[in-house]
């Protein structure tokens, strides 16, 4: 099994669809690595851009012998109000035999614009996706996640056997949300330019003291860093 997967499809996708392209990386962050009781964790990221998005990280993590995946980020331009996606699939081949299954969309403003462009054509996708036999899990998240949730989010662990069904559904998040990309044209209103700036502020503030992966890099490299990795690949 591939259990990088969704990295090779959203890789060859991407470069296809909409002229992906690498984008410089310094070399202390291309392969981090953090040996844990559970097992050893290893990062390794990939940047890229493209016309619209000024980072495109897809990262393949794995811990153990046995659990692997991608994490793949989409962060708009500034003058954009494309949604901040996530998308996430991992593998454990142990004897759980489970794949775990995310994905999020936050829009960078609170408002029924961004209701009505981002997260209403994702509704029957999400009704679909959500009767496959999920069992939710949760993330270590400090509390300004907590108080700001995405409104688009679905996060769940299923059987390897429905590996080809989540494959399906990740398929169709794309098609969704390269139709967005597709449309998206600069905001040129500037209180909404505002708006995107201040949340963009605020949870570039937040994300590092908030993100469980983020309190792992810092305890294992420190802070400089930690805040290298985050201002190349997760800083909105």
């Amino acid at each position: 099994m591939n259990k990088y997967i969704l990295a090779d499809m959203v890789t060859e996708r991407l470069t296809r669809e909409i002229g992906m392209i690498p984008k410089y990386l310094p070399e202390e962050l291309k392969t981090l690595e953090i040996v844990l009781p559970s097992g050893r964790v290893q990062n390794e990221p990939a940047l890229y851009q493209a016309e619209k998005l000024k980072k495109i990280t897809i990262s393949k993590r794995s811990l153990g012998e046995s659990v692997a995946g991608t994490v793949v980020m989409l962060i708009a331009d500034d003058e954009y109000d494309i949604p901040f996606t996530l998308a996430d699939i991992a593998f454990d081949l142990s004897e759980k035999g489970k794949v775990s299954v995310g994905f999020q969309l936050r829009p960078l403003v609170k408002d029924e614009e961004s209701t009505r462009k981002y997260i209403e054509p994702f509704l029957k996708w999400y009704e679909a996706i959500d009767k496959l036999p999920g069992e939710p899990f949760f993330l270590n998240i400090g509390e300004y996640l907590k108080a700001n949730p995405p409104p688009l989010k679905y996060m769940c662990s299923l059987p390897l056997d429905y590996t080809d069904e989540v494959l399906k559904f990740t398929e169709q998040f794309f098609d969704i949300l390269l139709d967005i990309y597709w449309k998206a044209e600069p905001v040129k209103d500037a209180e909404r330019r505002k708006k995107m700036d201040a949340f963009r502020s605020e949870y570039n503030q937040k994300i590092l003291g908030d993100d469980a992966s983020g309190k792992m890099l810092l305890e294992a490299f420190g802070r400089p860093t930690t805040e290298l990795f985050y201002d190349y690949l997760v800083y909105l």
